[in-house]
């Protein structure tokens, strides 16, 4: 083989690599239309009936809120596995995604590239078949080649946006876990939102909050007990669902969520 030849396919592996590369981590091109448009009064609508934290925000901060939606959607994909998305379904996406990253604007995601959803709860290979105790993940965060892809029950999602209160919320769950990842472990130490000063004690909160699951002196779902990072993703949802009820039920553990995540939601209910 002459070094011409040796070149030609050492171009052709170099070329074959890029296309995959592109197509594993790309990221999505922004829709600059939908930056540049107002934002839909049916949106808005949408938004105060299913999304409490959005309903409760003083005017100028529904302005920002809106924006930062807008962001998300005009920069991730939000795509349907045998199931119709909406235009609710994409807001609810949306919100569980700015929710708790609300005191951060210049945070954006960079390891999400595309959420799916699905049309129920699945299993961990992403199967939907109705088998007792084989359907039961309400969402996952992607890894190897799907990594940059959140897998969200469509079902679970609406019935967490449906303008009520509650302890769980499937997307914000998610979302939480991304964040935590962001910094390279998923560990339960989101280290992109605080210093490492505040790392000590908040291990030692989660410590002290598990001990009270496992006594049943807690309402906190023992799904927390799982590791550190479902602890900081099951007590966030409730952080952001009921805060209401979390800072009275668990002020000391409100105090340090409100700390982390730079934000007091209990000021807007």
């Amino acid at each position: 083989m002459n070094q011409l030849t040796l070149i030609f396919a050492a171009l052709i592996v170099l070329a074959a690599a890029y296309v995959i590369f592109r197509f594993v981590f790309k990221t999505n091109s922004v829709n600059k239309e939908l930056l540049e448009k107002p934002f839909p009064d049916e949106w808005r609508k949408i938004l105060s009936q299913r999304v409490l934290y959005y309903k409760n925000l003083p005017p100028d901060k529904k302005l920002e809120f809106e924006n930062r939606v807008k962001q998300f959607l005009a920069e991730k994909k939000i795509n349907g596995a045998d199931v119709e998305v909406t235009d609710t379904d994409k807001l609810l996406v949306a919100a569980s995604a700015v929710i708790p990253l609300f005191a951060f604007p210049a945070y954006n995601y960079r390891n999400v590239r595309e959420v799916v959803l699905y049309p129920n709860s699945f299993d961990e290979k992403f199967q939907t078949n109705d088998e007792v105790g084989q359907r039961n993940i309400l969402g996952m965060i992607g890894d190897g080649f799907l990594n940059g892809v959140v897998v969200l029950s469509k079902p679970d999602l609406e019935a967490a946006f449906n303008g009520t209160r509650h302890r769980s919320n499937v997307g914000i769950h998610e979302f939480v876990h991304l964040i935590d990842k962001a910094d390279g472990s998923v560990d339960g130490v989101p280290e992109i939102l605080f210093t490492h000063s505040y790392s000590l004690p908040w291990i030692r909160e989660i410590k002290k909050e598990m001990g009270k699951i496992k006594s049943g002196h807690s309402d906190i779902s023992p799904y927390a007990l799982t590791n550190n990072a479902e602890f900081l993703a099951v007590v966030s949802e409730y952080f952001f669902d009921n805060p209401e009820k979390m800072k009275s039920r668990h002020p000391e553990l409100y105090k340090i969520l409100s700390e982390i995540y730079k934000q007091h939601p209990d000021d807007y209910v």
